[in-house]
């Protein structure tokens, strides 16, 4: 890949393709090649998996969320297809034009405008003072799609998450919240398509919040639990993130949260993509062809137990 293509989603510095190589130290003439030709013969010698070919700038995006690793970027990838079988309640087909009722109370997206320093943010708004246990599970599917998209279009250093519930009834979204049906959803995030995350930023008054995080931090590293932080207002959250890309909801420069939502709800729900998400949603893995103790040596201790789940 010579340049990154224009995306009417993301945006890209001009220097990006070559920074963020630089930082995996696949800079050099030759050398980012090389490594994808390598990830590109070890999938295809892979007998569990059940798609073997790839597109070559999508196993160079692999690499460069695995910060240049093709060891890592292997491993990943089998997790990724591996936890597509051990959890597809998180790829069930549904219409994100009629069936994302959330839309009501609650938007979200990818920004189109990278940070500075080359990251990409993650940003919600929820609304809602009341709060539907289904439409938790069509948020979950939501996200992995969009994870999805961003493995085959982005470019960055990691992702930033920036949650607002300055507007939310944080007691009504404790009671529905399933924190088993979260601990996966974050699973297949981070585990399967390496999400890097930065930091994570809850902006509230609310002293509820407190316990919000309190039973997050039990379900995700250490390391990620000590990258929250909590903004009582605004002026907070832009001490820490520059305002010209955040959307007009948060005091930025950037176009409403509810539009970006309604243009990624349009990307998502197209025709190109979900031929696309289809063909992804089939990367699966045919188990019976991977020797069991390497199964549950490699899987069975990734956070949220899959002994509790059903495999199809």
């Amino acid at each position: 890949m010579d340049s990154l293509p224009v995306n009417t989603l993301l945006e890209f510095h001009k220097d990006t393709l070559q920074t963020i190589r630089k930082d995996c130290n696949l800079d050099k003439p030759g050398s980012m090649n090389h490594a994808i030709d390598i990830l590109h013969e070890w999938v295809k010698k892979q007998n569990h998996f059940e798609i073997k070919d790839y597109p070559r700038e999508y196993l160079e995006r692999r690499i460069i969320f695995n910060k240049g690793s093709v060891e890592r970027a292997k491993s990943k990838i089998d997790k990724n297809c591996t936890l597509r079988t051990l959890m597809p309640q998180f790829y069930k087909f549904i219409d994100f034009k009629t069936e994302l009722l959330y839309s009501d109370y609650t938007w979200d997206c990818l920004l189109p405008k990278m940070t500075d320093d080359y990251y990409r943010i993650y940003s919600l708004k929820i609304v809602g003072k009341r709060f539907d246990r289904d439409n938790m599970m069509n948020y979950y599917r939501w996200t992995v799609a969009m994870a999805e998209y961003m493995t085959a279009y982005d470019y960055c250093r990691g992702i930033i998450i920036v949650l607002d519930f300055s507007e939310a009834d944080l007691v009504e979204l404790l009671k529905i919240m399933d924190f088993v049906e979260l601990r996966q959803a974050l699973t297949l995030l981070i585990d399967g398509y390496a999400m890097r995350i930065k930091a994570v930023h809850i902006i509230t008054p609310s002293k509820t919040v407190e316990v919000l995080v309190g039973l997050f931090k039990q379900i995700v590293s250490a390391k990620l639990g000590q990258r929250i932080q909590i903004h009582k207002d605004l002026e907070s959250l832009h001490k820490v993130i520059q305002k010209d890309v955040l959307p007009e909801e948060l005091g930025g420069n950037e176009r409403s949260i509810v539009k970006l939502h309604d243009e990624w709800k349009d990307v998502l729900s197209s025709k190109e993509f979900q031929k696309y998400y289809d063909k992804m949603r089939a990367a699966s893995t045919n188990e019976k062809c991977r020797q069991t103790e390497k199964l549950n040596e490699e899987y069975m201790g990734i956070s949220g137990t899959f002994k509790r789940l059903n495999v199809d």
